[in-house]
């Protein structure tokens, strides 16, 4: 089973969600604690997913997911509406590049996809959803490929 269906399985699927999409990333900056002491929870995988709440009216959410070193488990970490969701920037619209941010209302973070055409279906899907699931306050998609955003250009 790869990654992805076993995170829609094992985080999504008890809490009556389904996972729409999902992207693995890391961080593009590196987050400062200046106090931290050596020795902290090792090597993870982090993935952003994209899901939606199966009873109506349905809710859709952005989840940050980890799978720590020597771990066959995922663990659903910071978790935000799709309603909070204010900016996604892809950086460069003129290239194939895997990074991008994410604006929440509380939160800012700056990544970097494993693949550029991995975060390109992750916008697509997520475009679509906030399209779907979002009736006034739809997030700002700026510097993304026209393919992204179905073809009009941002």
């Amino acid at each position: 089973m790869n990654a992805k269906s076993a995170i829609s399985k094992e985080i999504f699927a008890p809490h009556d969600e389904r996972m729409l999409g999902a992207v693995q990333v890391k961080r593009r900056t590196k987050k400062k604690i200046p106090f931290l002491a050596t020795g902290g929870q090792g090597e993870y995988l982090t993935y952003i997913c994209l899901s939606v709440t199966n009873k109506k009216p349905a809710q859709a959410s952005i989840t940050k997911v980890k799978q720590f070193e020597g771990s066959t488990s995922f663990v659903r970490r910071t978790q935000w509406m799709l309603e909070q969701l204010r900016q996604v920037n892809g950086i460069d619209p003129n290239r194939d590049s895997p990074e991008f941010d994410l604006l929440f209302e509380n939160a800012f973070d700056q990544w970097v996809a494993s693949t550029a055409s991995e975060k390109c279906t992750f916008f697509q899907v997520l475009h679509n959803t906030c399209q779907r699931y979002l009736t006034d306050k739809k997030p700002e998609f700026i510097n993304c490929q026209s393919k992204i955003m179905g073809g009009k250009s941002v």
